[in-house]
């Protein structure tokens, strides 16, 4: 008898326990799990895990949805673009620990670092206060991808919350330490090319890069807003190369072919959405199996992963151009 009110005993401690560190835990938010891309048009985001709960907003297909916990086998709680809520599992595809999008967040925590890779244990490459907005790129395992007075690197996502919008503004708050660049006020962003003595691949592939996060306009050609295509001849022109201005015609008309496993840095890949009855979309790969492009209305220029499911899936092919 004395052993089972002595076990009772531990497992009261332990549950009081565990709920104070749960509480403690949160103060700052939860690790985020991942990102997932809609598969479906017009999906609700309600305000709860089931069909009768107050549906908050819809998600048009390719959104990039942030993963903060799956509640049901049934349910995500997810975050898009400062609308947090409740989708149904069975509408989301590409549920990934690492993915890229493009997204605002802003600092929940008092002194926040941003490392040069997505552990405690890297380089630090600044510390911001809390409120500092920055340029989300995307998430992995846990930790968000940002880009802010002049660095690119990784806040942990329980210390930052995804708000409204595509791109954060270069006057947010600049880091107290290490320094770093000086905070630009509400001067446009500035897109320089990289140093001459890079490979013209490399140089053009880090000029690209530069318009992460630019909005998405149909028809669009220059960083206030780019199409698919209008993304690629606008980088190319800057190189003296001219090429077709809709993707259909870049791939019929210019460079040559080349194979998915020969990709080089700077060539262009296409994609088919119609069955490959006609190109519909391109992007510019960056190496690592990626490829930067100017993806939806929702996103922008983000980039993406060639071996996720829906690009393997609409593959059509590659050209070389350099």
């Amino acid at each position: 008898m004395k052993f089972v009110k002595k076990l009772l005993f531990i497992i009261v401690a332990v549950s009081i326990f565990s709920s104070m560190f749960a509480v403690s835990a949160s103060a700052n938010g939860s690790i985020a799990y991942g990102a997932a891309t809609v598969d479906t048009s017009n999906l609700n985001v309600r305000t709860g895990p089931g069909m009768s709960h107050t549906v908050l907003t819809t998600l048009n297909e390719g959104d990039i949805v942030v993963v903060l916990a799956r509640t049901s086998s049934e349910w995500y709680h997810i975050n898009f673009h400062g609308t947090v809520g409740y989708v149904s599992t069975r509408y989301l595809r590409d549920v990934l620990t690492a993915e890229n999008f493009s997204a605002i967040g802003k600092i929940t925590g008092d002194f926040v670092n941003v490392r040069s890779r997505p552990t405690t244990s890297s380089d630090l490459l600044a510390t911001y206060p809390e409120n500092t907005v920055m340029t989300v790129i995307g998430i992995n395992t846990g930790w968000y991808k940002v880009t802010h007075g002049g660095h690119t690197g990784y806040v942990r996502s329980d210390y930052m919350e995804i708000i409204n919008g595509t791109r954060a503004s270069s006057s947010s708050s600049t880091p107290s330490s290490p320094p770093s660049s000086p905070p630009t006020g509400s001067t446009p962003p500035t897109y320089t090319p990289p140093p001459t003595n890079l490979p013209l691949g490399q140089q053009i592939t880090e000029y690209a890069l530069q318009f992460l996060g630019c909005s998405y306009v149909w028809g669009g050609t220059s960083p206030s807003g780019f199409d698919c295509s209008g993304l690629v001849t606008y980088v190319y022109r800057q190189y003296g190369i001219t090429v077709s201005r809709t993707a259909h015609g870049q791939f019929t008309n210019n460079g040559v072919v080349v194979e998915k496993e020969d990709l080089s840095l700077g060539d262009l890949v296409f994609f088919s959405s119609n069955g490959g009855s006609s190109i519909t979309h391109v992007g510019i790969y960056i190496g690592d199996n990626e490829f930067v492009h100017s993806s939806s209305s929702s996103t922008g220029v983000i980039v993406s992963r060639l071996d996720s499911a829906y690009y393997t899936r609409v593959w059509a092919g590659a050209k070389r151009l350099i």
